[in-house]
């Protein structure tokens, strides 16, 4: 059996409810992203990442990604980012892209056979994607536990979106939860990440 670890960062605590659901269904050790040592992901087979989505960001997601091409690629990796706007397809699109699209020089496989003097500058370096599986879980949101620059975040947020007045729109219902709150987790959804887990 592969040994796996479920490593999360949370700042208010849903995504770390959802690492301790998906640790305790895989039987995986869980740590917190702020107190997990890089050098221990050597120990696992399979490695959860889970964290919060911040302004597209995934929180604490640079222990994957700039560990990538140090190991990390030969390992199974599953992410999961847990958000108020996951149900936007627009929203996951750009978390993937703010997270998981990074500048690459040309693989070696694509450039077999050409001089290097052959290259224009636009074909050495390329956008591409990382190939890391990220799934995304619904979130909560209380306005009354936000602090600090979060406050300060949301507050510009809020002016981006509008008052909700949209009617049924994504925006609108993302308007209403930054106004009056929402608890949208649900264990259920953690399924799809235990399945890539295991397979």
């Amino acid at each position: 059996m592969s040994k796996t670890a479920v490593i999360y960062y949370s700042k208010y605590g849903t995504t770390r409810r959802y690492a301790e659901w998906i640790a305790s269904e895989l039987e995986a050790e869980l740590f917190d992203a702020r107190k997990f040592k890089k050098k221990d992901l050597s120990r696992f087979d399979t490695i959860v990442y889970g964290g919060g989505i911040y302004a597209g960001g995934i929180k604490g997601i640079e222990l994957i990604t700039k560990n990538w091409y140090k190991g990390l690629s030969e390992k199974r990796v599953i992410v999961f980012a847990v958000g108020i706007t996951v149900e936007s397809e627009a929203c996951r699109e750009q978390c993937l892209e703010v997270n998981f699209e990074k500048r690459f020089v040309t693989d070696a496989a694509e450039d077999a056979g050409r001089d290097s003097g052959q290259f224009a500058l636009g074909e050495l370096l390329k956008e591409k994607r990382m190939p890391i599986r990220c799934f995304f879980l619904p979130g909560a949101f209380d306005p009354g536990q936000i602090r600090g620059m979060d406050k300060a975040i949301m507050a510009v947020t809020r002016k981006m979106i509008g008052s909700g007045a949209q009617g049924d729109s994504v925006d609108g219902a993302i308007a209403k939860y930054m106004q009056q709150g929402c608890d949208l987790v649900d264990r259920a959804a953690i399924a799809q990440v235990v399945e890539a887990a295991m397979e």
